[in-house]
């Protein structure tokens, strides 16, 4: 039994390797070994003289490791970087669609409430708090549905275990809130300046 010393060695177990290649029945196979050496042995040609005394076997070092795992994570977030554009561009012109065919769809309730007394602003104002909800929503439920996609995905397909970021709800919510009133100012732009005699007049 070893003592705890904060590496992954505490999470393994060790025994005879002749005992585990007994009980896996693997006779005299190896699948990895795994040789501690410093800066000098190393720049002394440690690995050098590792690959001619195992032809067979691959000889990985640390940095090598390292570096690949960091072309991997730069490379996972490259494609973040593209989904995210691509999701925040379809979002956008979602949202603006939505709201186009909304002032559409209202033209003599709006010609109404400006025919009554209602100022542009407070028209506005009225477009602008309806942005400001369905962003909300929208941003709890991506943050839900992503964070439940990462959880259980996650081993699966990068074999890694995912938690919950609370920290990325604040993202979600303001981007999604942001993102909604750009794409209702144009619409709500055109609902504040529509004419009220020539709305009420269409059939």
């Amino acid at each position: 039994m070893l003592p705890q010393t904060g590496t992954v060695d505490d999470s393994r177990v060790f025994a005879h390797l002749h005992t585990v290649q007994k009980m896996y029945g693997k006779g005299g196979v190896l699948s990895a070994i795994e040789i501690v050496g410093c800066c000098k042995e190393i720049s002394k040609g440690l690995i050098t003289g590792l690959n001619k005394a195992l032809p067979d076997a691959r000889v990985v070092t640390v940095s090598q490791i390292a570096s690949t795992q960091l072309k991997t994570n730069n490379m996972m977030s490259q494609f973040s970087l593209v989904f995210l554009v691509i999701i925040v561009l379809v979002g956008g012109v979602s949202i603006a669609n939505y709201m186009f065919a909304n002032v559409q769809e209202r033209r003599k309730e709006i010609g109404t409430l400006i025919a009554i007394g209602m100022s542009p602003r407070q028209l506005l104002s009225i477009f602008y708090g309806k942005a400001i909800i369905l962003g909300a929503v929208g941003g709890v439920v991506g943050y839900v549905l992503g964070t439940v996609l990462a959880v259980l995905l996650g081993p699966r397909i990068a074999h890694i275990p995912v938690l919950p970021m609370p920290a990325l709800l604040g993202w979600a919510l303001l981007i999604s809130v942001v993102l909604s009133l750009l794409a209702t100012a144009i619409p709500a732009k055109n609902a504040a300046g529509l004419d009220p005699a020539a709305t009420l007049m269409e059939v």
